[in-house]
């Protein structure tokens, strides 16, 4: 099966709404391998879910405490 993405997360802020700042957007991917690699321990599958939810939240934190740099941020989940 070919390493591709499961599951990306992305984390975006700026300054206007709708403007994303590239610079401060972060990206964390869960590939199909990742995932099938733990078919026969579905409690695994969710810990990695909860650890790329937790990346994504902190960094998401980060973010929001800067309101003198961003009015916006915004975390998507994209299942592919």
């Amino acid at each position: 099966m070919a390493d591709s993405a499961r599951v990306i997360v992305e984390v975006a802020a700026g300054l206007v709404l709708g403007q994303q700042e590239e610079e401060f957007t972060k990206r964390w991917m869960i590939s199909s391998d990742d995932w099938h690699a733990l078919d026969d321990a579905p409690a695994d599958q969710s810990a990695l879910l909860a650890e790329v939810n937790g990346r994504a939240t902190g960094y998401a934190g980060l973010l929001m405490l800067q309101p003198d740099k961003f009015n916006w941020v915004r975390t998507d989940w994209r299942w592919v």
